[in-house]
């Protein structure tokens, strides 16, 4: 990439690759992202794109966080909101999100109201499920009043899911019970 390379030619690129690009290449922009100090905040315009460039924008910001947790951390308080605002089948990625960087303290009380949503629905897949139980876990700790709800709603959820899903929930159970 050349010097005069701007962040408005970065976010076009991004609009027209997105819908076809691959993992290989979400990680190579995650890194490029955070290495030039790209702004988040003009990117997630592309999160009003088609629902294809939007979807693929957000797999982008898993690898971001993912890759970099703690520079991630930093802008899932803006993220989660806008993605309130847009569209809300957007905010069940705050599952991996979260999962990979932690929860912003000024987003937990509606992080753990919607983890809990998460765990519970019957419209939420399996996999955004396994990830809310990590990240209620982990919110346990700091707020042990929690366990017993999580408690509750994994013993209504352990048998309805996939054998993995079945360990997982179960492998939390003994922890929180510890």
């Amino acid at each position: 990439m050349n010097a005069d390379f701007s962040n408005t030619e970065f976010y076009r690129e991004l609009e027209s690759s997105l819908p076809a690009s691959t993992g290989e290449q979400r990680k190579l922009w995650a890194s490029l992202i955070v290495e030039k100090e790209i702004d988040i905040k003009v990117l997630s315009n592309l999160l009003k794109c088609e629902r294809k460039i939007a979807t693929r924008f957000l797999w982008l910001l898993s690898e971001i966080g993912i890759l970099y947790p703690d520079k991630f951390l930093m802008e899932l308080p803006f993220l989660f909101n806008l993605c309130e605002q847009l569209h809300p089948a957007y905010i069940t990625s705050f599952a991996s999100f979260w999962l990979y960087a932690g929860v912003p303290p000024e987003n937990e009380g509606r992080a753990i109201d919607l983890l809990f949503q998460c765990l519970l629905s019957p419209d939420t897949n399996v996999t955004t499920k396994s990830r809310s139980l990590w990240v209620l876990f982990e919110l346990t700790k700091k707020y042990p009043e929690l366990k017993n709800e999580q408690k509750l709603c994994l013993k209504d959820q352990v048998n309805k899911h996939t054998n993995d899903f079945k360990k997982r929930a179960t492998k939390i159970l003994v922890k929180i019970e510890q």
